[in-house]
């Protein structure tokens, strides 16, 4: 077997299982001022709890996923709404403010006090707030997004279902205007107000399939796992053990551990074992023919020494490194309108603006749903195939703070979707290992 040693910087592409890139001794030893020593460390446990809701799996569902289920995005707007009635949700303009919807606009201060309590008062952006006239409130919407979402993603060719706070509209995507007949055939039979909804063409998603070998490994880097090359996500804390998450899907068999080893960049270096990987679960709200989580993501235990920090490119289709990010804090949840970022082993640094946030998802080709993910559009391709497990992330002062674990990418408009951080952490009892070398 040829071994090659890639360039310092430069990630380069496998041209094949018979000619893997393997990293030399020597470049491990003088890359290793970036080691991080493996070991127990503090944690700081984040997130969110909640009780189970209509929109995710049931108790009688199979499997993993019990009675207990995170707390999403769409329940905090929901409790914001508890605080101000007639509050509809809210979203990100392209100037950067924060932007209230409202059915009674002397909600206002009420709606900003409770976004403050809910969120946290670093939810009011620098640019401020600005409010606009709704015709449902957030509860409303959602209650039909619930309503129709069982039926509508087990139909041909549906690919998701959003309450679209932009649009004050439940949204449902797509793959072709062939598809748009059988959707309208379902809202009729509903009788859900056509006038709430929207159906958009989005295209399939698709889970992204599966270069150059870095020691520490660390977050946007090339894996590989048996028959797939994917992208690491991030290092995390389970408890006192130190790992790395990717996607469920680049593991042998998706949902389920079988310990599947992981490599970095190619095999044989052995970087990571499967160790926590929930079943999927069928039936309750899960579409029928169809199998639920909230997220696409597992954890491996970490074999190799692994980095806090998430790698970054020049931009798009560009795979030299240009910076190495420290992990210096995490969003659970990001808003409709923000523009968040991931690199990938395929596409290299990406950005897309959230257009569809905690939406219920079909992965295209296969028959996976996955609750409360989002899908981040731009108007050049922003994802392919190996981008799978990418570390989505927002720049802050200090570094960045990670939002998400990216699993598909589709185009017309191109977008990638992921799932939340919040899910990732309910789902695998993790944190993100962070600057500091704590879990944060």
């Amino acid at each position: 077997m040829e071994s090659r040693v890639a360039a310092p910087g430069v990630c380069s592409r496998p041209t094949g299982r018979e000619s893997p890139v393997v990293v030399g001794t020597n470049v491990m030893r003088q890359q290793a001022i970036l080691r991080v020593v493996l070991g127990s460390a503090a944690l700081c446990l984040g997130g969110f709890g909640g009780a189970a809701w209509a929109g995710g799996p049931t108790s009688e569902s199979a499997s993993s996923t019990s009675a207990a289920r995170p707390r999403t995005l769409d329940d905090a707007l929901l409790e914001v709404e508890r605080s101000a009635p007639g509050f509809a949700g809210m979203y990100h303009d392209e100037k950067g403010r924060l932007v209230v919807r409202l059915v009674n606009a002397t909600a206002a201060p009420a709606a900003r006090s409770a976004i403050t309590s809910v969120f946290g008062a670093d939810k009011i952006p620098a640019a401020g707030v600005v409010t606009e006239p709704a015709t449902r409130t957030f509860s409303q919407l959602k209650a039909i997004q619930e309503r129709l979402t069982p039926e509508v993603l087990a139909l041909p060719g549906a690919v998701f279902t959003d309450v679209d706070e932009k649009s004050n509209r439940v949204a449902i995507g797509v793959e072709r205007a062939e598809s748009r007949a059988r959707v309208e055939w379902t809202l009729g039979r509903l009788a859900v107000d056509r006038d709430a909804v929207d159906v958009v063409e989005v295209g399939p998603i698709r889970p992204a399939s599966v270069q150059s070998g870095w020691t520490p490994v660390a977050g946007g880097l090339q894996i590989e796992t048996p028959g797939k090359y994917c992208t690491l996500g991030f290092a995390a804390l389970q408890g006192g053990t130190l790992g790395f998450v990717t996607n469920s899907h680049c593991t042998t068999v998706q949902g389920g551990v079988e310990s599947t080893l992981a490599y970095q960049a190619v095999y044989p270096w052995q970087v990571g074992t499967e160790t926590t990987d929930p079943f999927y679960a069928t039936g309750g709200s899960c579409p029928a023919g169809r199998r639920c989580r909230y997220s696409d993501s597992a954890f491996f235990r970490a074999d190799a020494a692994i980095s806090s920090r998430v790698v970054q490119t020049p931009g798009a289709f560009n795979l030299n490194i240009s910076a190495w990010h420290e992990v210096t804090g995490k969003l659970l949840y990001p808003s409709q309108g923000q523009t968040v970022f991931k690199t990938g082993r395929t596409s290299g640094t990406t950005s897309g603006t959230i257009e569809w946030a905690c939406a219920t998802v079909n992965g295209g080709g296969v028959p996976d749903t996955f609750y409360c993910n989002y899908i981040a559009t731009s108007g050049a391709q922003n994802g392919a195939g190996g981008d799978s497990g990418s570390p989505v992330y927002i720049f802050t002062a200090n570094g960045v703070a990670l939002t998400g674990l990216m699993w598909g990418a589709g185009s017309n408009p191109w977008n990638f979707a992921f799932a939340p951080l919040g899910g990732v952490e309910f789902e695998l009892g993790i944190v993100p290992y962070c600057w500091g070398n704590v879990g944060c």
